[in-house]
């Protein structure tokens, strides 16, 4: 048996802490069981195959971001599993068989990050609140799960945009525990988290704002601690130099692709729409009464997070100037980085607002920021304790709503992959058995966005181009396609075969919204016949003559 003492303090610590990751672990369980992996092609299998390619010699290419993070971490998982294999063959032939295996392992360290980085800020809340430690812990640990739709895909999304939380978020609390200590930062202390802030903005370039708002908040910790101006500058300048040799280093595996990224680059931010297309266009105002109107529509629980912090701001700055609260220079710090990052944020989102996966960047701040706000009003004179409790309440109950509703599209997801798998086969070997071929002869092409094991490896590798023998030999005939909707030029190493140019017997094609349509209407493309039995036959087209 426990001794009594131990068993309470259990209680107190481990079983709230645990009770505040369950809805991961219940979320990541159910995907294991519903995985579904083939709706997250995109880019998921892409950095798949550019993680896999230096172990046949090849480099990374997939930089758009450049996700240099991803790829490495992919890389080491893929590695840590290479002794057991008796050849490099075996492995790469391995792996492109089962790409599963790897998504597993991948999805398994980002539930072990998520888990980390929550307990880190359970953690820290109960040390620093002295009012409902246990609910603001839980509450405001999981608040980035609670305001943004995508937060619990970023458990089970193989992409840069699953990083914000456990690096961003992360790196958050790390400087606030380091501008706790009261004493100016020492140059090794700033130069490591400059070097992280760097590195991390190798994941997503718009993550640079943690480098700009750590710079600022080391030059206000300095100027508030009662360093020197220069002094302050002094400090602030080593955070960046520490943000450089990180970002030199990150990126320095795709040091050959360097140029190609940055002419990507300057092609997305030289217009106002997606990936390069829409009018030539640095920025336009016209894009911030757009983006908040769009963003209040799909993502209102972040707008609403967002404007209570604001409004938290705004009453923190009215207390202090009325003498009513001190500000410890670590709290002022971080109030102040933390509000330069999230305007920069709002800045750069706006520009590409339509994508809100990319606020989850804004969702992994807002915590760290709440609980500041939270903190620092727990030393007003008001009792804030009913609002708060609301606040902490609101945020769990939304977390397990986000929770409860994935886990029923994941279900959805997965039977969907599953019964379109069949579909394929049957509708393959029904087409095979009409014109008297072999079933491996049927050209088949797919359009983008169609869940099925060799449409995402065929469009990865469309951009990857280093497994072109295996994946041809595991997917024989077969090609994806990148019909999108607008005219766009992806960062593309090698010319992908367009629809006109393939001699197609069987074209699978969802009904998503893209320039498929159009030519499937141009060619008179039909329906496969009724009489074939399969249930998806909206998504399978065979020219008129057939």
């Amino acid at each position: 048996m426990l001794n009594p003492i131990l068993q309470k303090d259990w209680q107190k610590q481990l079983a709230p802490a645990f009770l505040t990751i369950l809805p991961l672990l219940i979320f990541w369980i159910f995907w294991f069981f519903h995985p579904a992996y083939w709706f997250h092609t995109d880019p998921a299998a892409w950095y798949f195959l550019d993680s896999l390619a230096p172990f046949a010699g090849k480099p990374y290419v997939y930089v758009d971001h450049p996700g240099t993070p991803v790829h490495l971490i992919g890389t080491l998982l893929l590695g840590l599993t290479y002794p057991f294999f008796d050849s490099q063959e075996a492995f790469i032939r391995y792996y492109i068989g089962k790409p599963e295996a790897f998504f597993v392992q991948a999805n398994l360290f980002l539930l072990a990050a998520n888990i980390l980085t929550i307990l880190v800020f359970y953690k820290t809340i109960r040390a620093n609140l002295n009012r409902d430690k246990i609910l603001a812990a839980s509450a405001l640990s999981l608040m980035y799960f609670g305001i943004h739709p995508h937060g619990f895909n970023s458990l089970i999304y193989w992409s840069h945009n699953s990083f914000n939380f456990i690096f961003g978020t992360l790196w958050l609390l790390w400087l606030y525990h380091a501008l706790q200590k009261k004493t100016p930062l020492n140059w090794k202390t700033l130069s490591a988290l400059g070097f992280a802030a760097g590195a991390l903005s190798m994941t997503q370039l718009y993550l640079l704002t943690w480098l700009a708002g750590g710079v600022v908040s080391v030059f206000a910790f300095g100027l508030r601690s009662g360093r020197s101006m220069r002094q302050a500058l002094g400090d602030g300048f080593i955070l960046l130099a520490g943000g450089a040799a990180g970002i030199l280093t990150l990126l320095a595996p795709i040091s050959g692709q360097v140029p190609r990224m940055l002419e990507w680059l300057g092609r997305l931010l030289g217009t106002n729409g997606l990936y390069g297309a829409g009018e030539q266009n640095l920025y336009s105002l016209n894009l911030i009464p757009l983006s908040i109107g769009f963003w209040a529509q799909y993502t209102p629980a972040l707008m609403l997070a967002l404007a209570l912090a604001l409004i938290g701001l705004a009453t923190i700055a009215w207390l202090a100037r009325q003498k009513h609260l001190n500000i410890s220079p670590a709290d002022f710090a971080m109030l102040a980085g933390m509000l330069v990052q999230i305007a920069l944020l709002l800045l750069v989102l706006s520009k590409f607002f339509s994508r809100i996966r990319y606020t989850l960047a804004l969702a992994a701040v807002l915590p760290v920021l709440v609980f500041i706000i939270v903190k620092l009003l727990e030393n007003s004179p008001w009792n804030l304790a009913p609002i708060k409790r609301l606040l902490y309440i609101g945020t769990i109950i939304s977390a397990f709503f986000f929770m409860a509703r994935d886990m029923q599209i994941q279900d959805q997801r997965d039977f969907v992959e599953k019964d379109a798998a069949l579909a394929r086969s049957v509708a393959a070997a029904s087409f095979a058995q009409s014109k008297g071929i072999a079933k491996d002869e049927v050209v088949t092409v797919y359009g983008f966005g169609t869940p099925l094991k060799c449409a995402g490896l065929l469009l990865a590798n469309n951009w990857i181009r280093a497994f072109d023998r295996e994946i041809g030999d595991l997917c024989p005939n077969q090609y994806a396609l990148y019909d999108f909707a607008f005219d766009v030029e992806f960062n593309l190493t090698q010319p992908v075969p367009q629809i006109e140019d393939i001699d197609w017997d069987l074209i699978v094609w969802p009904g998503k919204n893209t320039s498929l349509s159009v030519y499937l209407e141009s060619v008179g493309a039909r329906n496969i016949p009724g009489s074939w039995g399969i249930e998806r036959s909206k998504w399978f087209y065979i020219r008129p003559e057939q």
